[in-house]
């Protein structure tokens, strides 16, 4: 089993709307394939971007596989491997693909991320210091 963590930038802001569909396929296609995870999206005002934040677990194929249809979407760029490794058991076994749009007041208490999207983020992401990302997605994943 394995398990994958990454960030990214949205190529342009998401609307509700498009997320909605990005969800749907990727529970439909998740159940199908066997994987679990959690993805959070936070639009930035300050930066006007859009950036993503997931989990993937499941069978080594099916992430791998998952993986190469994922850094090759082109609705996303910079995107940054926070841990890939292998897992024992899931953590988000229950969701095929759980959701949380947030903003900043849902990131206050994770000092790492509580300016997911703005220029000083992406400058840490990109040094790979951002260790807590699996702590951040496991309480979003644990408050649901």
């Amino acid at each position: 089993m394995k398990l994958l963590v990454y960030v990214s930038q949205a190529t342009r802001p998401f609307t509700r709307e498009q997320l909605k569909e990005l969800l749907d396929y990727s529970r439909a296609r998740n159940v199908q394939d066997g994987i679990t995870g959690l993805l959070i999206y936070r639009f930035n005002p300050d930066y006007d971007r859009g950036s993503f934040l997931q989990v993937l677990e499941g069978p080594d194929a099916a992430i791998e596989d998952v993986w190469r249809r994922i850094s090759r979407d082109r609705r996303h760029h910079t995107v940054v491997v926070i841990e890939d490794g292998g897992i024992e058991r899931r953590m988000f076994g229950d969701w095929s693909m759980g959701f949380k749009n947030v903003d900043a007041e849902d990131l206050r208490d994770f000092p790492g991320f509580a300016d997911l999207g703005s220029d000083a983020f992406w400058e840490t992401a990109s040094a790979g210091v951002l260790r807590e990302a699996l702590e951040l997605l496991k309480s979003f994943y644990d408050g649901m």
